[in-house]
């Protein structure tokens, strides 16, 4: 099946690289000019002006800004250019720095789709590490490998982001990686393919990006269940709960004060610098439950209509609104299908297999109760607020779909579960189509 299932997905990825006029993703020239500037002086060297100027006035020439918007190209400061990466942990970007620097005399544009067909090469691994996690979990089913990678190759906000110079992209395919390594070592136990891969594709995609530091949860519990592979009793999931809830108290409590003995205060520095938070006033802004309500509803809004159908910088629908309803009716079926088979069949599947369902449960909930985190602490009253985007949800994206598969299987009898699937794939197929002619329409 790898003989045609990763082609089309490459040349499929490569549809959105070319599609996409340069610069035209989330933030995809902060992330150029951090590798860009690397190559020119290293981790730590100062924004390279000539270098700024040559893709600021590639924007303009693309037409980035509108037509009376031009930048200063004289200025001996670097001009301004959405939005400044260099916070992030440098990974990915000393990557694509090992990629550009043989194309650095040639135009940026020339080494912006360099970085770019790496991205398209790094989704069809993504896709196929999909496919293989799902011949796992399922392995008298594999109609539903073939759903998942296809259902995952044609999302199209997801294939957008995966095909632009992004550090999502490197973190996506690595969490996802990661839950290949989970469902490993949810069936054979501690085994070193499996140990390897949920490690390894953890660790890369939390010193990528800090979204992804959520995946350590679900990785532990996919170490202690392959440790321990008979039933555990439910009282003691509720003491490591409770002693994972006093852990985060006493951490918050740490963090939030000055503390001047042993090594502490250096642990709290380097967490803080790495999540960039401010522990108190991050607590007293989620305590605020009245002001915080509306706003989670607009997150809630934009992270799903962005999570499916939203292109280039979030300002390019695919047939909005009536893809946003479709997909808001696909989740709400698969979480009635979901219900309905925890109430009918509870134990039918092996115990490593519900620990895989658990597991996918557990890594979307905390990818939404992130997402949410993201809005705190929020500005004073009548400021803007920064609504995060459904691609901080991407390194939940095998559990996602997954999930969603799930609950519509048990969302209809048995004898309709093929024609259920190949009718989500041609749905799928339908708005990738649809996403491609909008990119034409709205670029070309």
């Amino acid at each position: 099946m790898l003989r045609w299932l990763a082609p089309l997905v490459l040349l499929h990825s490569l549809i959105y690289v070319f599609l996409a006029p340069p610069w035209q993703h989330y933030d995809e020239p902060g992330h150029f000019l951090y590798a860009a500037y690397i190559v020119s002086g290293g981790i730590d060297a100062p924004d390279d002006v000539a270098i700024a100027r040559e893709v600021a006035d590639s924007m303009y020439r693309h037409r980035f800004w509108p037509p009376d918007v031009r930048p200063d190209l004289l200025s001996p400061r670097p001009p301004g250019i959405p939005t400044d990466q260099r916070h992030h942990p440098p990974l990915y970007y000393v990557l694509i720095a090992g990629l550009i620097r043989p194309l650095r005399y040639l135009p940026v544009e020339i080494q912006l789709y360099a970085g770019r067909i790496a991205s398209a090469l790094l989704m069809m691994l993504t896709v196929v590490a999909v496919w293989r996690t799902a011949q796992i979990v399922a392995p008298d089913e594999p109609r539903v490998a073939l759903a998942l990678a296809a259902m995952v190759a044609l999302t199209p906000a997801f294939v957008d982001l995966m095909s632009a110079v992004n550090s999502d992209v490197l973190m996506n395919f690595a969490a996802t990686a990661a839950f290949l390594g989970i469902a490993i070592l949810l069936r054979d136990g501690w085994r070193p393919t499996g140990l390897g891969l949920a490690i390894l594709g953890a660790s890369v995609a939390i010193l990528t990006k800090r979204t992804a530091f959520a995946i350590v949860v679900p990785v532990a519990l996919a170490l202690l269940w392959g440790a321990h592979r008979r039933p555990i009793r439910w009282w003691t999931f509720v003491l490591i709960c409770g002693a994972g809830l006093m852990g985060v108290m006493v951490s918050g409590a740490l963090l939030g004060n000055d503390i001047g003995h042993s090594d502490l205060p250096s642990l709290a520095t380097m967490l803080l610098a790495y999540l960039r938070l401010d522990v108190a006033a991050w607590i007293a802004s989620a305590l605020e439950w009245e002001r915080s309500l509306s706003w989670y509803r607009v997150t809630l809004v934009v992270g799903h209509t962005h999570f499916w159908a939203r292109l280039s910088w979030g300002n390019v629908a695919v047939l909005a609104p009536y893809s946003d309803w479709i997909f808001a009716g696909l989740c709400f079926g698969a979480l009635a299908g979901l219900a309905r088979s925890a109430v009918t069949r509870p134990r039918t599947r092996p115990l490593w297999q519900q620990r895989w369902i658990w597991v996918c449960v557990v890594s979307v909930t905390l990818a939404w109760l992130v997402l949410f985190g993201r809005l705190h602490p929020l500005p004073e009253a009548g400021s803007w607020v920064y609504i995060p985007r459904g691609r901080y949800l991407y390194w939940a994206m095998m559990p996602t779909m997954w999930l969603l598969v799930f609950g519509w299987q048990h969302l209809w009898p048995v004898r309709w579960h093929t024609q259920m699937l190949l009718g989500l794939i041609i749905l799928f197929v339908m708005f990738d189509g649809a996403a491609i002619i909008t990119l034409l329409s709205h670029y070309w």
